[in-house]
C-alpha cells in the first residue's frame, strides 16, 4: 500500500508520518485540518480491502465502537472509505505502548503493573456493557500517556478479521498468538471472558517481563493455550505477591466460566490483593513480663555427726551388692533367651513400606527389604511380597523380608503435535507406547488437515510405558458457506489454485472448443460466481480447448495537461491475455496522443500520467 505523506484523505485529513503497522492496517499521524489537530489515522491493508465480508465487518465494529466514550479507550472519531482505501481515524495519543515501557524496565513493580491493569479492566467493562469484546487484548493495543493514563486500542476491530488472521500458511499461524484465549485458539466463539483471560496475561507479563507459553510455532504456542498448564509467577519471581498470583491464575483459567465473571470482579479482586499488600505494619505488642522469680525453699541440710564405721564393712557391703545385681541380669537374660514369644507375622502386602514398618514394630517384630523391581500395578514404595508368609508364627527376634514396588517402569511420552498422523504413530511406537486404535478428528484452524492437532496424555508427561496415547486430528478449518469465486477466463491452473486456497475441492474438467476464450482458460463453471458454496464442495469447470477470439484494434487518445512541464504517459491493456503495457513515452506540456491498441476479448485501456490514473476506456 502506497501512501504518498501530504496526501489529503476525505478532504480532511493530511497524512504527516507513519507511525507503524501491524497484520491488520497501516497507522498514520495526520493532522485533522477542519480542526486543525492531530489525529491518527489507520487504514486497512489491502489483502483485506479486497474481501467484502471484512469490509463489512470492519465498518459495523468500527462504527459500534465509535459509540464508546471512555477516559481510557482510544476515541474513534471518523470511519471513511475513499476509493479503494478503508479507514479510521481516531484520537492522536502522545506517550508509549505498554509493550514499550515492558520492554524498558524488564518487569514492572506490582503497584504500577496493578495501576495499568485497574484501568485496563474499567475499559474492557465499559465496553462489554455496550456488548462489545475486543478480542485483541495486549501490550501493543494500551498506550500510555505521560500522566500515567491507560488507553485501550483497536477496540472491537479484531472480530472483522478474525477469519484472516487466525489463519494458517503451512504450519504458520498468523495473528497475535501469545495473547489469544483457548476458546480463541480452537476456533470458539468469543465472549467477555475472553478478554479476561488476555487481560491475564498482559498482568503477567508487566509483572514477571515473560509471557506465560512460548515457542518455536505459532501454532505450538496456541496449543499451549490449550492444554498447558502456565508456569506460576511465584517460580520466575522471588517473593512474588501471593495475592496478585491468585488473580492471575483466575484470569487465565483454562475454562471462561472458571474465570472472573466480569471485568469489574477482576478488577475489585486486584483492589482487594493490593489492600493487602499495603497494610500499615502493626506496632510491637508489649507482653507483660513473666520471670522465673519464685520463694526459695530453704534447704537445710542438718549435719549430723555420725560415727566412724570400720572401712572393712564398708567393703563388704559393696561387693554384696555388686553380686546381687550381676545375678539378677545374668538370670534376666538366661530367661529371655530361652523363652523369646513367637507372634503370628501380620499381612503387610499391599500396604505402604511406613504403614507395614509401623505393623511390624507394633507387633515386636523386625523388617528388611529384600529386593525391588518394576510393577505397573502396585504404587512406588509399596510392599509386593512378604517372607514369611501373612499368619505364620514366628519368634520376635525373627526380621520380616519385604519385597518393594519401584512402582511402574515410566517413560516420557513424545510430542507429537504438529506430525503428520503416520509420523505421529512412528514415533510414539519408537518410545516404548501405543496409539489408540481410534484417532478422533475434529475441526480446527489451528493446523491443516491430516496433522495431529492434540494429544493425551500430554508431550513429556511420565506414564506406564506400554500405555496407550490418544491423538486428536484436524480436519482442517470448519466448513462454512463462502460467496462463490469467479473462475471464468482463468488459466486451468490460476483456477485449481483459487478453488484451494477458498478451500473447495476440484472436480470434472470437460473441455470445448471456444472461439471467446483462448486454449487452456475456464470457459464456465458449474457453481455460478457469487452464489453461496460450503467450503469443501467440489466444482466441476468446462476449459477451452481454442483456439480463442480474433485480435481487435482500439484506439486510444488522451491530451497532456498543460503545465508547461513534462510527463510519462503510459498506456496499459487489459483484457482476456491478462495486463500489458502498449505504451511508455514522455511527452511535452498540453501535447495531443492518438495510438492504437490491440486487444482480445473485452478489456479496459487504462493511462497513466505520471503513474496517476487520468482516463479509463472499457473496450467492446
Amino acid at each position: 500500500m502506497k501512501i504518498l505523506f501530504g496526501r489529503v484523505i476525505g478532504n480532511r485529513y493530511e497524512i504527516m508520518e507513519k507511525l507503524g503497522g501491524g497484520g491488520m492496517a497501516i497507522v498514520y499521524k495526520a493532522k485533522d485540518r477542519l480542526l486543525s489537530r492531530a489525529v491518527t489515522v489507520k487504514i486497512l491493508r489491502e489483502q483485506f480491502a479486497g474481501d467484502r465480508e471484512v469490509v463489512r465487518r470492519f465498518q459495523q465494529e468500527a462504527q459500534a465502537v465509535a459509540r464508546l466514550s471512555h477516559p481510557n479507550i482510544v476515541s474513534i472519531y471518523d470511519v471513511g472509505q475513499e476509493q479503494d482505501l478503508y479507514y479510521l481515524v481516531m484520537e492522536y495519543i502522545e506517550g508509549k505502548t505498554l509493550k514499550e515501557i515492558i520492554q524498558e524496565k524488564g518487569r514492572l513493580e506490582p503497584q504500577e503493573a496493578v495501576e495499568y491493569a485497574l484501568q485496563l479492566c474499567d475499559a474492557l467493562q465499559h465496553a462489554h456493557e455496550s456488548n462489545i469484546i475486543h478480542r485483541d487484548i495486549k501490550p501493543q493495543n494500551i498506550l500510555i500517556t505521560g500522566r500515567g493514563q491507560a488507553k485501550v486500542t483497536d477496540f472491537g476491530i479484531a472480530k472483522a478479521v478474525t477469519n484472516a488472521t487466525m489463519t494458517y500458511s503451512g504450519s504458520s499461524i498468523i495473528g497475535t498468538v501469545q495473547y489469544i484465549s483457548p476458546e480463541q485458539a480452537k476456533g470458539d466463539m468469543a465472549t467477555v471472558h475472553t478478554d479476561i483471560y488476555s487481560a491475564g496475561i498482559v498482568l503477567y507479563e508487566m509483572l514477571t517481563g515473560r509471557l506465560p507459553f512460548e515457542g518455536d510455532t505459532a501454532i505450538g504456542i496456541a496449543i499451549k493455550h490449550i492444554q498447558a498448564e502456565c508456569p506460576l509467577p511465584s517460580t520466575l519471581v522471588p517473593d512474588f505477591p501471593p495475592e496478585l498470583e491468585l488473580v492471575i491464575t483466575k484470569a487465565m483459567a483454562k475454562r471462561p466460566q472458571e474465570r472472573f465473571a466480569s471485568a469489574n470482579d477482576m478488577k475489585r479482586a486486584l483492589e482487594q490483593a493490593m489492600d493487602r499488600l499495603t497494610l500499615p505494619l502493626g506496632q510491637t505488642q508489649v507482653l507483660p513480663r513473666v520471670t522465673g522469680d519464685r520463694p526459695r525453699e530453704e534447704i537445710r541440710t542438718k549435719n549430723r555427726t555420725t560415727g566412724k564405721k570400720p572401712k572393712v564393712l564398708n567393703w563388704v557391703l559393696l561387693a554384696l551388692s555388686l553380686l546381687l545385681v550381676f545375678s539378677g541380669a545374668l538370670y534376666y537374660g538366661f530367661q529371655r533367651y530361652l523363652a523369646v514369644k513367637e507372634v503370628p507375622v501380620p499381612d503387610v502386602t499391599n500396604l505402604p513400606v511406613t504403614e507395614a514398618e509401623r505393623i511390624l514394630l507394633a507387633e515386636g517384630l523386625e523388617w528388611e527389604i529384600g529386593s525391588s523391581r518394576y510393577d505397573d500395578q502396585v504404587p512406588k514404595n509399596y510392599v509386593l511380597n512378604q517372607k514369611p508368609s501373612p499368619g505364620e508364627m514366628i519368634k520376635q527376634t525373627r526380621a520380616v523380608i519385604l519385597d518393594v514396588s519401584l512402582g511402574p517402569n515410566l517413560g516420557k511420552v513424545p510430542d507429537v503435535i504438529g506430525l503428520t498422523q503416520r509420523e505421529a504413530r512412528v514415533e510414539i511406537q519408537n518410545a516404548g507406547f501405543q496409539v489408540a486404535d481410534e484417532i478422533i478428528e475434529q475441526y480446527t484452524d489451528l493446523i491443516g488437515e491430516g496433522y495431529v492437532f492434540a494429544q493425551d496424555p500430554l508431550p513429556n508427561k511420565e506414564v506406564p510405558l506400554g500405555s496407550q496415547v490418544t491423538l486428536t486430528g484436524s480436519l482442517g478449518p470448519q466448513p462454512r458457506y463462502i460467496d462463490m469465486p469467479n473462475l471464468i477466463g482463468k488459466d486451468l491452473q490460476e483456477a485449481k489454485r483459487i478453488l484451494e486456497e477458498h478451500y473447495l475441492e476440484p472436480g470434472e474438467v470437460n473441455n470445448e472448443v471456444s472461439y471467446e476464450y483462448f486454449s487452456g482458460q475456464v470457459i464456465s463453471q458449474d457453481v455460478l460466481p457469487g452464489e453461496q458454496i460450503l467450503q469443501k464442495s467440489t466444482v466441476n469447470l468446462t476449459v477451452s480447448l481454442g483456439p480463442g477470439p480474433a485480435s481487435k484494434r482500439a484506439t486510444v487518445q488522451v491530451w497532456v495537461q498543460d503545465d508547461g512541464k513534462q510527463h510519462r504517459i503510459r498506456v496499459v491493456i487489459i483484457d482476456q491475455t491478462g495486463e500489458h503495457e502498449e505504451y511508455n513515452a514522455v511527452h511535452d506540456s498540453n501535447d495531443f496522443i492518438s495510438i492504437e491498441v490491440p486487444y482480445y476479448g473485452k478489456g479496459q485501456a487504462l493511462v497513466y500520467e505520471d503513474d496517476v490514473l487520468i482516463k479509463e476506456t472499457t473496450l467492446q
